[in-house]
């Protein structure tokens, strides 16, 4: 077994320490980190469910459009002719809409619960920094005695 690339033991970063146990100026410090680190979070979460939505609506869309193709204009491409859907087309279509609606929506299934699940992870992120950024700001009003003037509405 390698040994670990880098040191052991590290001082916890300001944003990591509990804000009673910081100076005054370190507490400053966190407080801007998370602040920086709660936007970018949230503009992850918001990216993630807007790529969910995207992905949702982009399946719905090729589903619709592959029915709307229907028998005659599929077969016209595929085998390259001009003729009447008999029964032997539809049923060939209908087995090819049945196929590619059963592999698309496993795996349309699969990429949405992929997005739902980092849309939890991100979820959870921006409530966790939210919690330390409100425990830093009641931290800091306590030692100063005065409400804070937020930097900029998120």
């Amino acid at each position: 077994m390698t040994p670990h690339p880098g040191p052991l033991f590290v001082a916890p970063r300001p944003d990591h320490v509990p804000p009673e146990a910081l100076p005054s100026a370190e507490l400053g410090q966190s407080i801007r980190t998370l602040r920086r680190k709660l936007r970018s979070a949230r503009n992850a979460l918001f990216v993630t469910r807007l790529g969910g939505a995207l992905l949702t609506v982009a399946l719905i869309v090729t589903g619709f459009a592959l029915l709307w193709i229907g028998p005659e204009r599929f077969l016209e491409r595929l085998l390259g002719l001009r003729a009447i859907a008999t029964t032997y087309d539809v049923i060939l279509w209908w087995s090819v809409v049945i196929v590619v609606c059963v592999v698309g929506g496993a795996l349309g299934d699969q990429l949405v619960r992929s997005r739902l699940r980092l849309a939890r992870g991100w979820r959870h992120r921006v409530d966790e920094l939210r919690h330390r950024l409100e425990h830093a700001e009641a931290e800091q009003r306590r030692r100063h005695g005065e409400a804070l003037v937020p930097d900029a509405p998120d």
